[in-house]
C-alpha cells in the first residue's frame, strides 16, 4: 500500500482560516478560555416495549433541576403571606386591615409584589409543562402510549394536593396542578405549532376576562366595622383562627384550613385557563428538544433573558402597589387594579421566562448551582418541607399573626437554609425526595429502588 502523502493535493481546497480572536474576550498575552462543556446529551430512548421507568440520575439535565429550585423557594416568598396571619381573611373578603404597615414593610410588599408575586408560580408551571414533555417523550419511545402513566401521575398529586392542603398548608398548588395536568392530556399527540396557539389564546382570553372583571367591579374594600352580615362573619373567622393558632388543638387547626382552602382553591380553580397556557408553553419547550441543547441555543436564551426582564420589569411594576397578594386597599385607584390584573396574568409569566432564562445563562457560563439543583431533584418534597417548617413557626412556637412582612423575611431565609441542607444531605444517599419516592412508586405501580 502506498504511503500517505504529507500534502493534499495540489487541486483540494485550501482549509478555512481559524476565526479571529474576539477582542472582548480575548487579550494578548492572556491564557485561552478553556473549551466548554459538551452539551448533555438527549436521554437515551427506552427499547420498544420495555417498562417504563422514571428517568436516571444520569439522564437528568441538571439545569432544570436548577430551575425547578429557583422557582420553588421563590415561592416561599408570596406563601408566607398566606401563612403569617389574619390579614389573609381581609385580602379574601375584602375588608381594610386594621393595623398600619411600616415602612419597611410597605417596602417590602411592593418589592415582592413587583419582583415576586405570580412570577415563580409561573416559572415552576412552565417547569411542569417541560417535565410532563420528557415523560411523554419517554413513553412514546418506548411505543407506549403516556396518557395512562401521566393520568396516574396527577391523580396522585391531586392526592397530594388535598393532603397538604388540610394538614399543612391551604394555599395549595398541587390540587390544580394535578386538575390542569388531566387537561393536558388532551394535548400532548397535538403538533407543537398547535400547542403553542392554544398556550398564547389561553394566556390573553384570561387576562381579558380578569381585566374585564376588575375594570367593571372595582374592589370592593369595607371598614372592618362594617354592621353587615358578611362583614361579621368574616371577622369572626379571622378571629376564630387566630384564636386557635394561639391555644388550638391540631384538630382544630385543620378546620380552619378546610374552611380556608375552600376560599382560596375556588380562586385557583378559576385560573385553571391560565396554568394550562404555561403547561402547555413549557410542554412546547419539551417538545422541542432545547432542554438538550441549551448551550447551542444561548443566542435564543440571550434573547428570551432580555425581552423578558426588558418587558417584564416595567410592566409588573403596578403589582407593587397591590402587594404580595395582589388586592388593592380603599386608596387602590381603579386603573392600578386593572393594570394589576393584567399584570399579574399576562405581565408575571413574562418576567418569570426572563428570569429562567437568565438563571439558565448563569448556569451555563459557571456551571449548575448545586443547592438549587438538589431542591429541585426533590421539588414535591421540598414543597412539602416549606410548609411543614412554617407550620412549626406559626403554629407551633406561636408566631401567628406576630410579624410583619419584613420580620418574616427572616422566616423565608431560616426555611431555604433548612430546605437547602435536608435536601442536599438526603440527594447524597437517595435517588429521590421522600415524597417522590411515594409519588413515582404510586404512579409506576411498583416500589422505586430508594437508595442510590
Amino acid at each position: 500500500m502506498p504511503d500517505r502523502p504529507e500534502n493534499p493535493p495540489s487541486d483540494a481546497p485550501d482549509p478555512p482560516p481559524p476565526p479571529p480572536p474576539d477582542p472582548t474576550t480575548h487579550r494578548p498575552g492572556a491564557a485561552p478560555d478553556p473549551p466548554p462543556p459538551p452539551p448533555l446529551p438527549a436521554a437515551p430512548p427506552l427499547p420498544r416495549g420495555a417498562r417504563l421507568v422514571p428517568t436516571t440520575k444520569s439522564e437528568r439535565e441538571p439545569i432544570l433541576d436548577v430551575l425547578r429550585g429557583f422557582a420553588l423557594l421563590g415561592i416561599l416568598f408570596v406563601n408566607i403571606e398566606f401563612m403569617r396571619g389574619g390579614d389573609l381573611y381581609g385580602a379574601l373578603f375584602g375588608l381594610a386591615v386594621e393595623s398600619q404597615p411600616t415602612p419597611a414593610d410597605q417596602a417590602t410588599s411592593f418589592l415582592v409584589g413587583w419582583l415576586i408575586s405570580g412570577k415563580f408560580v409561573s416559572a415552576f408551571s412552565i417547569m411542569f409543562g417541560i417535565g410532563a414533555a420528557l415523560i411523554a417523550r419517554r413513553a412514546l419511545d418506548a411505543g407506549r402510549s403516556p396518557r395512562g402513566l401521566l393520568a396516574r401521575r396527577y391523580a396522585w398529586l391531586m392526592g397530594f394536593g388535598l393532603a397538604h392542603m388540610l394538614l399543612l398548608f391551604p394555599g395549595d398548588v398541587l390540587l390544580v396542578y394535578g386538575i390542569t395536568g388531566m387537561v393536558l392530556l388532551a394535548f400532548i399527540t397535538k403538533p407543537p405549532a398547535t400547542l403553542l396557539r392554544w398556550s398564547v389564546g389561553l394566556l390573553l382570553a384570561t387576562t381579558l376576562v380578569y381585566v374585564v372583571v376588575a375594570a367593571a367591579s372595582g374592589a370592593a374594600v369595607m371598614g372592618p366595622s362594617a354592621d353587615d352580615p358578611f362583614t361579621s362573619f368574616a371577622l369572626g373567622q379571622q378571629e376564630r383562627a387566630v384564636e386557635v393558632y394561639a391555644e388550638g388543638s391540631y384538630g382544630q387547626l385543620i378546620g380552619v384550613n378546610a374552611f380556608l382552602a375552600l376560599l382560596i382553591q375556588s380562586g385557583q380553580l378559576s385560573l385553571l385557563p391560565w396554568f394550562l397556557a404555561l403547561f402547555l408553553f413549557g410542554f412546547v419547550l419539551g417538545r422541542s428538544g432545547l432542554v438538550h441543547e441549551l448551550r447551542a441555543r444561548q443566542d435564543l436564551l440571550r434573547r428570551a433573558a432580555v425581552v423578558g426582564l426588558a418587558v417584564g420589569l416595567p410592566v409588573n411594576l403596578v403589582m407593587g402597589w397591590l402587594g404580595p397578594l395582589g388586592v388593592g386597599t380603599p386608596a387602590t385607584p381603579r386603573w392600578a387594579e386593572v393594570a394589576g390584573a393584567a399584570a399579574q396574568l399576562g405581565g408575571a409569566p413574562v418576567l418569570a421566562v426572563g428570569y429562567l432564562a437568565t438563571l439558565t445563562l448563569i448556569c451555563l457560563r459557571w456551571g449548575p448551582i448545586r443547592p438549587l439543583a438538589a431542591v429541585g431533584t426533590m421539588a414535591l418534597s421540598a414543597y412539602l418541607l416549606q410548609s411543614l417548617l412554617a407550620l412549626v413557626v406559626f403554629f407551633g412556637l406561636g408566631f401567628y399573626d406576630q410579624l410583619g412582612a419584613t420580620e418574616a423575611l427572616t422566616v423565608v431565609v431560616g426555611i431555604w437554609v433548612a430546605v437547602i441542607v435536608v435536601s442536599m444531605l438526603w440527594m447524597r444517599r437517595f435517588r429521590f425526595g421522600p415524597a417522590e419516592w411515594l409519588w413515582r412508586s404510586l404512579t409506576y405501580a411498583r416500589p422505586q429502588p430508594l437508595r442510590r
